[in-house]
């Protein structure tokens, strides 16, 4: 176990040097980011890279407007869009909510641009509160896990802080520091669930933040965000297997693969369809995993690194990997087809790397590539559109 543990400790310090180029954690210079898109009445919503939130109207595939928070961060977390309101974490420790219905040019931030700033909630120091994990919310509040080790419940309307955990009992590199949560929490009814890069999954009262009396610990930390498919828990580990955890339960329901590891990390979350399990891995594998058995029904070779989780559409399984690649595969089968890239069919489906979350709607699925541009995939003629660049339109 100690030797786990210490394994763990070392993923943690290497973590933004293995998956986030030229990146400098707690310095100015961030790259990237995986921040993906959201779609709501038309529009797309999406972070940049240079510290923006991004409207772009799908119809004419134009930006509606941008909003600068700060142009020395980044953001990882995927927007989420609630009516009139986007909700956005920041890496400099800042949740915000932007109301889309107005269109006001002074703002408390600069060069914002045609959305209005309804509140901002700065959460303790920004140099050691990066927010990476995606934002979670219910009806009336947005829950938060932060890299100083703290998760907490805002009110979606005014930003007012109801709960926060600074307690949660896990591994820490240094004894006066608290561990990094950059997995990204999960509601199920009244309960909010957390994975830990030290191997615990942790229950908390989603009304008050109260840790409840189940937990979890593994042998080895957990890389990736739970799932939640009927009260089991599927969750990725460092490793280099995936659990199935029953809410409850101390012991694993099942562990895949059963004996050799697979080839890397399940970072990506998985996603579940009537019983089926979807897991892409860092090995470039993306499996079909019997979700009560843990028995692989198929996998399937993208020939680079899985970063973000597939999405399902339409009955077919869209893949991407970090090479640039997209693929259509059969949910049942298992077998699938690489979308050509629209200039040169040698060349990735899109022109830079894909480490950001899908979004797919009405047979397009919406792709933030590292070269900081929108790609638009047309599922039904395999087609990609001309990227729409996410820079400040003069």
């Amino acid at each position: 176990m100690k030797q786990v543990k210490i394994l763990a400790l070392i993923v943690i310090a290497l973590l933004p040097l293995t998956l986030v180029s030229c990146s400098l954690f707690g310095g100015a210079a961030v790259s990237g980011g995986w921040a993906g898109t959201a779609f709501h009445d038309g529009i797309i919503y999406v972070g940049s890279r240079d510290g923006r939130v991004v409207a772009i109207n799908s119809s004419t595939q134009r930006q509606q407007w941008d909003y600068t928070i700060t142009p020395t961060t980044t953001i990882y977390t995927t927007p989420i869009v609630d009516g009139d309101l986007v909700y956005v974490g920041t890496y400099n420790g800042i949740v915000l909510a932007l109301n889309t219905s107005a269109r006001v040019e002074d703002l408390p931030f600069p060069q914002a641009r045609y959305g209005e700033w309804e509140w901002y909630c700065p959460i303790e120091n920004a140099r050691s509160n990066a927010i990476v994990a995606d934002l979670a919310m219910s009806e009336d509040a947005l829950y938060v896990a932060s890299s100083n080790g703290r998760v907490y419940s805002l009110d979606k309307g005014s930003g007012d802080e109801n709960w926060k955990r600074e307690d949660i009992p896990v591994l820490t590199e240094n004894a006066e520091e608290p561990e990094k949560l950059w997995n990204s929490p999960v509601i199920q009814g009244n309960t909010f669930y957390v994975s830990t890069f030290d191997g615990h999954i942790y229950a908390l009262s989603a009304e008050t933040g109260e840790l409840l009396d189940w937990s979890f610990e593994a042998e080895a930390g957990f890389a990736s965000s739970p799932v939640i498919y009927e009260d089991i828990i599927y969750v990725g580990s460092f490793d280099r297997h995936l659990y199935a955890v029953k809410i409850g339960s101390d012991v694993p329901l099942w562990k895949f693969p059963r004996e050799k590891p697979a080839g890397n990390w399940f970072w990506a979350s998985s996603i579940v369809n009537e019983g089926i399990v979807y897991a892409g891995c860092l090995d470039g594998k993306l499996y079909a995993i019997e979700a009560k058995t843990g028995d692989k029904l198929w996998e399937f070779d993208a020939e680079s690194p899985i970063v973000s989780s597939p999405v399902l559409m339409d009955n077919l399984l869209i893949v991407a990997a970090e090479s640039g690649n997209v693929y259509v595969i059969d949910p049942e089968t298992g077998v699938g087809e690489r979308i050509r890239n629209r200039e040169n069919s040698d060349k990735p489906t899109i022109n830079d790397q894909i480490r950001a979350s899908l979004y797919a709607h009405e047979g397009l699925v919406y792709i933030r590539g590292e070269d900081n541009q929108l790609y638009i995939v047309d599922i039904v003629n395999k087609e990609v559109s001309q990227p729409i660049p996410l820079t400040v339109e003069e």
